[in-house]
């Protein structure tokens, strides 16, 4: 009885142990929504046409580009009918090509020359996501004088979607073996 309880909680370790460090073989910086930009405005254009990487369709509305650190950009576009796609640049130089392929396939697109999207001469990968930017109301408080003119102030980073369903499932396994251990304990009792 003792040593299958250990060798059932040895087994969940490494269960949990190694999901985690797949998970964590590339670490992707974080990239704040475009809904509370953060980061040194570095361009900003309110109409035109834009394009946006990966897709072949040319876009009409306003686009802002952020600085967040020398290796990443956000980009944000809204059209006119309140569709907004934010791109997260991400400058690739230290990483390997097995990470770019694993990004690759999570949904990131390569970019061999940064320049072609006016930024670095050197390779980025780059990730669409779609969000809601029309305006509702409301105004911003604050002056125009003040000493940080392009500069946002955002919220801290509470964590990320992958850490919710690492929680998420360590619970249910966690709860799992719970039963599993009551019903083992239960089914002993009875014999």
């Amino acid at each position: 009885m003792f040593k299958k309880t250990i060798f059932s909680a040895i087994a969940l370790a490494l269960l949990l142990w190694v999901s985690t460090s797949f998970a964590l073989a590339v670490e992707i910086p974080n990239f704040p929504s475009c809904l509370n930009p953060q980061g040194d405005l570095k361009a900003s254009y309110s109409s035109g046409t834009h394009g946006v990487v990966g897709r072949t369709q040319s876009y009409s509305g306003s686009d802002k580009v952020y600085q967040l650190s020398d290796a990443t950009l956000t980009q944000c576009f809204c059209s006119s009918n309140g569709e907004g796609i934010q791109t997260n640049w991400w400058k690739t130089s230290g990483l390997t090509n097995d990470e770019v392929e694993i990004l690759k396939r999570s949904g990131w697109f390569y970019v061999p020359n940064g320049a072609l999207w006016g930024l670095d001469s050197e390779p980025y990968l780059a990730k669409n996501i779609e969000y809601s930017c029309l305006a509702i109301g409301g105004s911003v408080l604050g002056t125009s004088d003040s000493d940080l003119k392009g500069k946002v102030l955002g919220l801290a980073s509470t964590g990320s979607k992958e850490k919710i369903y690492d929680f998420w499932l360590a619970g249910l396994l966690l709860l799992t073996y719970g039963v599993w251990l009551k019903r083992y304990q239960l089914k002993k009792k009875s014999l």
